[in-house]
């Protein structure tokens, strides 16, 4: 009897698309820049309006609270466009470029009026940037190359995510504050160049937006196979109650993780003193640094597991995190922790891109998908730092953390308990390469 973890049965695949070395290479870019332009100059907007335009807290909580709602509400509607735009790289330049407009504006004239509707642009235009990213990685490398390009997707994003946040503060640092919005700037415009740099003949627009049908796989499958050993995966929709499953599951998990490194940080603020922004520095780091490889391997063992035991894993470690803060104390030992963050995220963020895509197979409806699952991910992480936030404060950081704790073991017993394997029993040829990426054809 086969278990559950074990490998799936192979059978043949359809060749997956053969895009050139140009295309390639220009993704790989895109993914180490576009996903930290997209949120503008992120979380360093608060130190600048409360460090050199001395904001009150009302003022900055409702700058963040705007964009971040507008980013919600717009983040379904922005992947049923990229479902339909046919050239999806240039839509993420006009992103990129949209933003750059809005970071110099913000810079120059840093009224209320101007950073609040600057900053919600921003977040609206950035909803474009992922669910554009996926597509274009989908419709380049097929179906048998997605597990280990978006893998390879999500390390790269967390090395640029390491290079973004140290040249973020270096320059704030040296130049002063207004020099980061012109830094984000000058990092727009290879992330446009690169986006500009994929050709449209490399991207399959019928696999871009998850319209390949079943007949595509049936093709080599045999006829006994079709009606007994086979599970049809192009029944399922991008509203099949297995996807609303997941979709509550990356909320819950969310609720549950967004805020642990918020009161890590409310807690080393009170332990560290002044070398707190170093610590926190270093945790964010570490974060990104643990991802990388994490991605790296969940992508290249994705193609030869069932996908639920792998994303089982990532679950696992959450509830497990937030317990072992209640042992940690000092500023080492809390930020070591987050070394168990990058475990999760690396699973996580690969995971949900391909189960979802199982799911919305030969609906033409994965971006969409994708853009509900963005949704339902800062919809969480927005309760999650209102709720511990408010329990911290009644009862404590010991209290607030098992009460995370408690929703990410929520998160993992509906998760084992309900949502079924989304992986089929195919599997990709033993002699196609684990990633077309690493062996791309000549231009």
């Amino acid at each position: 009897m086969t278990t559950a973890f074990a490998p799936l049965p192979s059978a043949p695949e359809p060749s997956s698309p053969s895009p050139s070395r140009r295309s390639l290479r220009a993704l790989d870019a895109l993914a180490f820049f576009a996903p930290d332009i997209q949120g503008g100059v992120g979380p360093f907007l608060i130190v600048f309006m409360a460090g050199t335009l001395a904001w009150d807290p009302q003022r900055i909580g409702t700058v963040m609270f705007v964009s971040a709602l507008v980013g919600l509400v717009v983040q379904a509607p922005a992947g049923a466009l990229i479902d339909s735009v046919p050239n999806k790289p240039r839509w993420i330049a006009g992103a990129i470029a949209l933003i750059a407009v809005c970071l110099v504006v913000m810079a120059n004239w840093p009224g209320y009026g101007v950073i609040l509707a600057g900053q919600s642009l921003v977040g609206a235009a950035g909803t474009l940037v992922a669910p554009a990213i996926a597509a274009t990685s989908l419709g380049m490398v097929g179906r048998a190359g997605l597990d280990a390009r978006v893998g390879r997707n999500a390390a790269i994003t967390a090395a640029g995510t390491v290079l973004w946040a140290l040249g973020t503060g270096w320059v704030g640092q040296a130049f002063g504050p207004h020099a980061m919005f012109f830094y984000a700037v000058a990092m727009a415009l290879p992330t446009v160049v690169a986006a500009m740099l994929i050709r449209q003949r490399d991207v399959d627009p019928k696999l871009a937006r998850g319209a390949d049908h079943e007949a595509d796989d049936q093709a080599d499958t045999p006829a006994s196979e079709t009606h007994t050993t086979r599970t049809p995966q192009t029944s399922a929709r991008w509203y099949d109650h297995r996807l609303v499953v997941l979709l509550v599951c990356a909320f819950l998990f969310h609720l549950a993780n967004a805020a642990m490194l918020t009161l890590v940080a409310q807690k080393v603020g009170t332990r560290a003193g002044t070398s707190a922004t170093l610590w926190l520095s270093g945790g964010v780091i570490v974060t990104q640094l643990v991802t990388i490889p994490i991605a790296l391997a969940v992508g290249r063992w994705a193609p030869r597991l069932p996908r639920k035991p792998i994303f089982l894993a990532g679950f696992a470690v959450l509830p497990l995190r937030g317990l072992l803060y209640l042992l940690a104390d000092s500023p080492a030992a809390l930020l070591s922790l987050q070394v168990l963050d990058g475990i999760g995220a690396g699973i996580f963020g690969v995971m949900l891109t391909l189960m979802i895509g199982d799911l919305t197979r030969g609906s033409g409806h994965f971006n969409f998908a994708l853009g509900i699952g963005a949704a339902c991910v800062g919809l969480g992480a927005a309760l999650s730092n209102l709720v511990a936030g408010t329990v911290a404060h009644l009862a404590g950081y010991g209290t607030a953390f098992v009460l995370l704790a408690g929703i990410a073991a929520c998160a993992l017993t509906l998760f084992a308990l309900a949502m079924p394997e989304t992986r089929g029993r195919r599997a990709p040829m033993a002699n196609a390469p684990a990633d077309p990426a690493l062996n791309p054809a000549a231009p």
